[in-house]
């Protein structure tokens, strides 16, 4: 699949990473809902971020209040799953001695899928609120 520019400059890549070029790639990111909701974390606060404060935001608005032992659990799962996997596409750069989350722009394509996902999710919250 043909890039654009602007897609070749949104998100840099260095070596032994790969870069978001096919909705393939867009789907493997946006698969699983905690990789989700980083997402949608990291683009409401685009600073650098620790993975426990993180972790904390992620929990919060997946989990009923962000209880601790959703929060530790989740934080878990961000240091050896999810944040690697955003790493590998170049979405962030996640620092493991200082456990800094610095995000990265997003892909066009990506966002626009995000953006979508988003909004349906939040349309599911609010139907199942008033359910």
């Amino acid at each position: 699949m043909v890039q654009t520019v602007d897609e070749r400059n949104q998100c840099g890549t260095s070596e032994g990473q790969n870069e978001i070029v096919s909705l393939d790639d867009v789907f493997e990111v946006l698969t699983s809902p905690q990789r989700r909701a980083i997402l949608y974390v990291l683009c409401q606060y685009p600073n650098p971020m620790n993975v426990s404060e993180l972790g904390k935001r992620v929990a919060t608005a997946n989990c009923s209040g962000g209880d601790v032992v959703c929060r530790e659990q989740l934080v878990t799962t961000l240091h050896h799953v999810h944040l690697p996997k955003l790493e590998q596409f170049s979405l962030v750069n996640y620092d493991r001695e200082t456990n800094i989350v610095e995000p990265n722009p997003l892909p066009r394509r990506l966002k626009r899928c995000l953006r979508f996902a988003a909004e349906d999710e939040m349309r599911e919250n609010v139907e199942d609120a008033t359910a």
